[in-house]
């Protein structure tokens, strides 16, 4: 009984100390993505405030390869992030125990998975949907 209750409170600290932890992938995409938007900003400031045609054109190009930039940089992040330890451990149990369970989808009218219904915005209507029934699971859990 004694051995089950602190193994129980060394994996609740565990657990806490994961979610509370920034892992050195993760900082360093943060950086990336503040760089690259940093410059981006720079670029626009300027663009603004040009008044040479010219030289405007060269920086509308400039912003156009830096929006490029931008967004790979972004998506690196979100790669980055979705492999971030989440905060809730629980909700990472249900996706697994009923992820692939089919839901009605308000928006399309179609069928789609619980755990990529619970990817989708949440202002979306799909996302309310699969929210409701995510807990619903964990009230039963």
């Amino acid at each position: 009984m004694q051995s089950t209750k602190i193994k129980n409170i060394i994996k609740e600290e565990v657990h806490k100390l994961l979610e509370a932890s920034i892992t050195k992938g993760f900082r360093k995409a943060v950086e990336a993505l503040q760089k690259a938007q940093l410059a981006q900003q720079t670029l626009r400031k300027a663009f603004v405030a040009e008044k040479d045609p010219k030289q405007k054109e060269k920086l509308k190009q400039s912003l156009i390869k830096m929006h490029k930039v931008v967004q790979k940089v972004e998506v690196e992040f979100n790669d980055v992030l979705r492999n971030e330890p989440a905060g809730e451990l629980e909700e990472l149990d249900v996706r697994k125990v009923h992820g692939d369970e089919k839901i009605d989808n308000p928006d399309t009218g179609n069928t789609i998975k619980l755990s990529t219904a619970l990817k989708s915005k949440k202002s979306s209507a799909v996302y309310r949907t699969a929210k409701a029934k995510y807990n619903q699971y964990k009230d039963k859990e």
